[in-house]
């Protein structure tokens, strides 16, 4: 009987140990099955959602994004100057209306008139009395001098140190000192010949000083001179 019952338990311990092998034998099958079919809509890394650029409001090589610094329609980005920061250089025009000069600056001139020889500061322009003459830049009358000996004279302050004298001339009648003058502005006309130059025939003197010493006209004007 004793024996009858130990053969009973290690047929049920067997039972139990074979159920236990393929229990764990099924989940094992489950397991793999789950693994490499069950699971195939699952992966490892979710997909990143990635806009169409050309679309973007905010892509930053977009050309018409609001935000774009470089937008010139950007009210926040200043306006670009569109006059030039350089100054602009003053005209000078011809005081008169003759091609050529008489007489050269620094020239070795003989005064016809005295007998005097000495340097030639200015340039001198043969023309019929009467003859208009013109200011040859922007500026401000700063004398006017009627002398029978010397010559009439009218004198322009160009600014910076630059002034223009006029001799042999009839000012305007209503030319005054202190009156501002545009270039090209008739201050007068050429007079009869007289004076310290009367036989030197009827011709504009003109002299450029900077800062009271004279220079060359020519440096403001394309002369040419008579030819001798």
């Amino acid at each position: 009987m004793k024996e009858e019952n130990t053969k009973k338990k290690k047929s049920i311990y067997y039972i139990l140990l074979a159920v236990g092998i393929l229990l764990l034998a099924a989940a094992v099958v489950l397991t793999v099955w789950f693994t490499t079919n069950g699971n195939n809509n699952v992966v490892e890394n979710p997909p990143i959602d990635t806009p169409d650029d050309s679309n973007d409001p905010t892509d930053p090589t977009d050309p018409t994004d609001p935000t774009d610094p470089t937008d010139p329609t950007d009210p926040d980005e200043p306006d670009e100057p569109t006059g030039s920061s350089e100054p602009t250089e003053p005209t000078y025009v011809r005081p008169i209306a003759v091609e050529t000069c008489s007489v050269e600056y620094d020239a070795i001139y003989i005064n016809e008139t005295t007998d005097f020889i000495y340097r030639h500061k200015a340039v001198d322009f043969a023309a019929e009395a009467g003859t208009e003459v013109y200011a040859m830049a922007d500026g401000t009358v700063t004398a006017i001098s009627l002398s029978e000996e010397l010559g009439n004279l009218i004198t322009i302050d160009h600014g910076e140190g630059l002034t223009t004298t006029y001799r042999f001339v009839e000012p305007s009648e209503t030319l005054a000192v202190g009156a501002a003058v545009e270039a090209n502005t008739v201050i007068g006309t050429v007079a009869e010949a007289y004076g310290s130059e009367a036989a030197d025939g009827t011709h504009l003197h003109l002299e450029i000083a900077v800062d009271g010493s004279p220079v060359d006209p020519n440096e403001y004007l394309d002369l040419t001179y008579d030819e001798k």
